[in-house]
């Protein structure tokens, strides 16, 4: 009797466990919509004033591959694309009109973020729909003693959560958080929709007339 007890609760516990599991988001399309927002620089004797842009930022997600492309109301245009088999990351950059495809190591990013990882998970007490998805309030603290704040959807988990670098290791997708910029503005990302629709394979390659180039390469240009 005891024993079919045991079996039961097994049985029950299974059943919990394939109810809430999580969804591994192999192929598809997260769609943010970005604010940023701060104050500029103004003469002391006249009010300070808040400068705000907005924008979209497009993460293709495809087993091993990662395309991030942003695009901002004033005409400001980011895509990287990221092998996670090779380790690399190309930028695609438009530099005097001439098109370069900046060939950039992981392993310098992720040491540059290390402070991000091993943090620990804090759960809220609040749910909320964010776009079309529910998504849980937690709070990120990491080893430093800082923290980050943010609403994420826990349904689904990414094959390489690192995309994000403020939570390279969280179990779901963040679907609402602020990042603070170095020059006193801060951007506000939300997800708005995700999509499980096929990727096509031609959207992480480099598009024509983009000229290949070493990230020293790039340095140099810059100089």
């Amino acid at each position: 009797m005891l024993l079919r007890k045991i079996l039961l609760s097994l049985c029950l516990c299974s059943l919990v466990a394939g109810t809430y599991g999580q969804e591994k988001l192999s192929e598809g399309v997260l769609t943010y919509a970005l604010t940023i927002s701060g104050k500029v620089p103004t003469p002391a004797n006249e009010p300070a004033l808040t400068e705000t842009k907005s924008g979209t930022l497009l993460i293709y997600v495809k087993d091993n591959y990662v395309r991030q492309d942003i695009k901002l109301e004033d005409g400001y245009t980011y895509s990287r694309i990221s092998n996670y088999t090779t380790d690399k990351d190309i930028i695609l950059q438009t530099i005097n009109t001439t098109r370069y495809a900046i060939e950039v190591g992981m392993k310098d990013e992720r040491k540059k973020n290390m402070s991000f990882m091993d943090a620990t998970l804090e759960a809220g007490r609040n749910r909320k729909k964010i776009g079309e998805l529910e998504a849980q309030e937690a709070t990120l603290k990491y080893k430093n003693g800082s923290s980050f704040p943010l609403y994420y959807v826990d349904q689904y988990t990414l094959a390489h959560p690192e995309v994000f670098e403020r939570s390279p290791e969280l179990k779901g997708i963040p679907a609402q958080f602020d990042i603070p910029g170095s020059n006193g503005f801060t951007t506000h990302f939300e997800l708005k929709a995700l999509s499980l629709e096929p990727v096509a394979n031609s959207v992480f390659q480099v598009p024509e007339g983009y000229r290949i180039i070493s990230r020293k390469e790039y340095e140099k240009l810059m100089r």
